[in-house]
């Protein structure tokens, strides 16, 4: 990328940024009047991202989605509020946040674990810098989804991908977001680092959380504690979206958790702000739907009893606004908004009438009763997922709900208690918690993210829960998290001397701004040593050079991850590994596959159109040809320049894909690119279903007989 392509996706990025923030300052000041400091920030972050999220949709769903067509509906918005927002309804909300300050060296201890973690996930992103996203589910779906999402302005419609679990009627609030990044700079640069964002931000809304109680740094370091671990090592660098809902679920209970401190009842402001952070997880991932409910009745119960009724309903507005979208749009193509249930008791219920396929499905519900499944897979994979200290993070979470449940925590940390029940029994009952073959679920580690969000929920109100007990509670806390930080964060995994130092700078770079930015807020606050209109200033000053080092610095970091952007990816499948590196060198090409890790093949500039080669069935039903008639037909459908035709799992028996086998003899094929497990094909026509003759079959498995040309930019062959 030139430097003026590079400095205008800045700029429009910029730009973006400040039209989406003036709006969510605009209407937290009308929802939430005379809220200040961090909570506050956190309400209009969520407002931010809503607005971003329902601009975007709004042309999404006519197919007029484009960067510059986003940024003037979004600068159209930002300017409409600020000209008449004295106009705007004014909601009644306490103007008095109550909080206690923690003290110095509970500081220092709460910001020094959480300053660890964040080092060690900005040496997870540093990875990614030299290798491109390589995540399963990344390469799966998030990238497809933000890249399709951005190609086609189109969100209404559906991206048809593998067949594997109905993946295209998921939620894609998350997806959104990358993809205006896409658009912003036509390529994925922004992705690397927006779960970065993500992450500090799960850290504001967790301070937030023990923040009444004077233990604002033990909420702070349980989160960045479960952020950390080895279960969310793989959100680092990567499009994968648990860490987006468990900031949105964090944010909904730092608003009702400081609304109702005290005893006070919630007024409607703050009402629409948690629902409306629900709502926005529930648009994330289908898991967050049973914790964006509670948090709605939460908010009902925490309404005056003449209030109820009509908080309740504005409550279910703001939650379907947040996340509703996408489950009308798959009521609309499907005639279910959650296609994946199809019984409901003795009803049937309409939707797409095949296997939901994938890996080998398995809950962790259907193994409570095995005990050598416990004994042999779960225990040992806690320890893979959460460190040595499991057990002991396992107490401190539970500490944190029951001291929250109790009678003396009101009925807005019960709420967040609750939250934590409903994510915990969601991982229980996921039909890919404890996925493999029966007796041996080996996706259960994988699986350890859908707990995650349960762990963060608890370790923020463990906060919340020891603060009101005193000091030597806090410190209790305080010390049992600073034993668990060197077992917990996943330090060292596959790093080499570079990603050491990376770690080492940035959480050392974060201590130290944490520690200064509190100091200057206690300073600020308490002994009105600063003006308001000296500390604009200086944050003003202070965002201006930091942008400025950031730009400036970012132009040389995007030069080295498109130098070895998918250069040499190290798949276990060679041809999977060789189609990414020919593919990354193409541009405006439309190719067809077969494989489920797709998102590589769309090149660096994102503007390749990659569809996986399958039959539409009724009530948008999509599923892989059986035979090679139906391929043939499918292929010749989509028009394709090239197939890319390999295995794409371990453990598969063939030693190349059977698509290949059924086309290789066509005259309309000429390979490109051959590898062990597959091949790069170009098509000069129509594919022929007389190659599907059984004579015309090619038998030898891996296809020494074919002689490449390669394509310009291509790869070459391996053979």
């Amino acid at each position: 990328m030139s430097f003026p392509g590079y400095l205008i996706g800045c700029l429009g990025i910029l730009a973006g940024l400040v039209s989406i923030t003036v709006s969510g300052i605009v209407l937290g000041s009308r929802l939430l009047p005379g809220w200040r400091g961090p909570v506050a920030w956190v309400a209009v972050g969520v407002l931010a991202v809503g607005a971003a999220i329902g601009s975007a949709l709004i042309l999404g769903t006519f197919g007029l989605l484009t960067g510059w067509s986003w940024l003037l509906l979004s600068v159209v918005v930002a300017a409409t509020l600020w000209r008449f927002q004295k106009r705007l309804p004014h909601a009644r909300a306490q103007t008095v946040i109550h909080a206690e300050p923690a003290t110095p060296g509970l500081t220092m201890v709460g910001t020094a674990i959480a300053a660890g973690a964040f080092g060690a996930f900005v040496a997870g992103i540093s990875i990614r810098l030299g290798t491109g996203m390589t995540g399963f589910d990344s390469t799966w779906y998030h990238g497809p989804f933000a890249a399709g999402i951005a190609q086609t302005g189109d969100t209404w419609s559906l991206h048809l991908l593998a067949p594997q679990f109905l993946s295209w009627f998921y939620p894609q609030n998350s997806e959104i977001v990358h993809s205006l990044g896409m658009m912003a700079f036509g390529n994925d640069l922004l992705s690397i680092f927006l779960n970065l964002g993500w992450f500090t931000a799960c850290l504001l809304a967790a301070w937030c959380i023990g923040r009444p109680y004077g233990a604002a740094p033990i909420s702070m370091a349980g989160v960045a504690l479960v952020l950390g671990s080895a279960a969310m090592a793989d959100q680092a660098g990567e499009a994968r979206n648990d860490i987006v809902g468990t900031f949105f679920l964090l944010a909904a209970m730092a608003v009702l958790v400081n609304a109702a401190a005290r005893g006070r009842r919630i007024t409607l402001g703050p009402t629409l702000l948690v629902t409306l952070a629900a709502g926005l997880a529930m648009g994330t991932k289908v898991n967050f739907i049973p914790a964006a409910l509670v948090l709605l009745a939460g908010t009902v119960i925490l309404s005056r009893p003449s209030r109820r009724l009509r908080n309740g309903l504005a409550g279910g507005a703001a939650l379907l606004l947040g996340g509703g979208y996408w489950y009308l749009r798959n009521l609309t193509h499907s005639g279910n908004p959650l296609p994946w249930i199809n019984h409901l008791g003795p009803l049937e219920l309409p939707g797409p009438s095949q296997d939901v396929g994938g890996r080998d499905a398995g809950s962790v519900w259907g193994y409570l009763t095995d005990t050598d499944v416990i004994r042999h897979w779960f225990l040992p994979g806690f320890g893979d997922g959460f460190g040595s200290g499991w057990i002991l993070l396992g107490v401190l979470a539970i500490a944190g709900l029951v001291l929250c449940l109790g009678r003396n925590s009101g009925p807005a940390r019960r709420t967040g208690a609750a939250v934590g029940v409903a994510l915990v029994l969601a991982w229980l009952v996921a039909p890919t918690s404890a996925s493999g073959p029966a007796g041996e679920p080996n996706g259960f580690v994988s699986g350890l993210r859908y707990l995650a969000p349960a762990l963060a929920v608890c370790m923020a109100l463990l906060g919340s829960g020891v603060g009101q007990r005193g000091g030597r509670a806090r410190w209790l806390a305080a010390g049992a998290l600073l034993i668990l930080a060197p077992v917990t964060i996943a330090f060292g995994d596959g790093w080499d001397a570079k990603e050491w130092l990376v770690a080492f700078a940035a959480g050392g770079l974060f201590w130290i701004l944490c520690l200064v930015g509190l100091g200057v807020w206690r300073v600020r606050s308490r002994q009105h040593r600063l003006s308001p209109r000296s500390s604009r200033k200086l944050l003003a000053w202070s965002a201006g050079l930091t942008l400025a080092f950031l730009v400036l610095c970012g132009f040389g970091v995007q030069r080295y991850y498109f130098d070895h952007r998918y250069a040499a990816p190290d798949f276990t499948i060679p041809a999977l590994s060789e189609a990414y590196v020919w593919a990354d060198g193409q541009s405006g090409v439309k190719i067809g596959t077969n494989a489920t890790r797709q998102y590589p093949l769309w090149g660096q500039d994102l503007d390749n159109e990659v569809q996986f080669i399958g039959i539409n069935k009724p009530q948008a039903g999509f599923v892989e040809a059986e035979n090679c008639r139906d391929f043939v037909d499918a292929a010749n459908r989509g028009d394709y320049e090239y197939l890319v035709l390999t295995l794409d799992r371990e453990g598969q028996k063939l030693d190349s894909p059977r698509e290949l086998s059924w086309v290789a003899t066509d005259p309309a094929v000429e390979p490109v690119l051959l590898a062990s497990g597959g091949a790069v094909v170009r098509l000069d026509g129509r594919l022929s279903r007389s190659t599907c003759l059984p004579k015309n079959r090619l038998k030898t498995g891996k296809y020494r007989q074919f002689k490449t040309n390669p394509a310009s930019g291509a790869a070459g062959s391996t053979n």
